[in-house]
């Protein structure tokens, strides 16, 4: 059979886009006898799983953004109750505040700003904070 194959192609000559189209088809053909047959219970399998993973990854983002703007909402607080007591907040509190990502520690400094009785106390607080967590 390839060999009748062989033969018939060298004795005909295509116009180029006939030939073109011939090459298209054949390799389209190829592709599909590559490409594994999937039953329509596999498909529906996947698609569900992908289904899934979407889900999954939309409930982690949402999850993120939530906590992400509670640290955001803390720092707030923090720097504005520091304000309120102290004034004018110097600019390395400002961004050593901004700068914490632990929910934890953004706690522990919102309950010190309410008590504490300065804002060097509170810096040293803080630091003291920071580096027991490292």
């Amino acid at each position: 059979m390839v060999n009748l194959f062989r033969f018939v192609d060298r004795m005909m000559s295509l116009p180029k886009e006939l030939e073109q189209q011939l090459r298209t088809q054949v390799i389209r053909y190829r592709e599909e006898r590559q490409m594994p047959f999937i039953s329509p219970m596999e498909e529906l399998i996947q698609e569900e799983a992908r289904e899934q993973g979407r889900q999954e990854g939309l409930q982690e983002g949402l999850q993120e953004g939530r906590q992400e703007g509670m640290m955001e909402k803390l720092r707030e607080n923090i720097l504005q109750i520091l304000q309120i007591r102290f004034g004018e907040l110097p600019q390395e509190v400002l961004e050593a505040v901004n700068g914490i990502e632990e929910m934890d520690i953004l706690n522990s400094l919102l309950r010190e700003a309410i008590a504490i009785a300065s804002i060097a106390e509170f810096q040293v607080f803080m630091t003291s904070v920071r580096t027991s967590v490292e």
